[in-house]
């Protein structure tokens, strides 16, 4: 199935957004937060909830500094 991750197409063959996340490359989920269709999905969702067909998905990093 073809999603989209951060505006980049990502090929995957689960149906969930954790096991999406890690063979994307997400292995750490301190300082992570996803957004499906521009929704937050919280962490405590990340393995029950379903991605779709070419849905989009933001994975913002949080950056120390000032």
């Amino acid at each position: 199935m073809e999603v989209i991750i951060n505006q980049h197409i990502f090929n995957t063959d689960s149906e969930n957004l954790e096991p999406i996340l890690f063979a994307y490359g997400i292995k750490n989920r301190q300082g992570i937060a996803v957004a499906v269709n521009n929704k937050v999905i919280p962490k405590s969702r990340w393995n029950t909830h379903k991605i779709s067909v070419h849905d989009s998905i933001t994975i913002i990093k949080a950056a120390q500094g000032g």
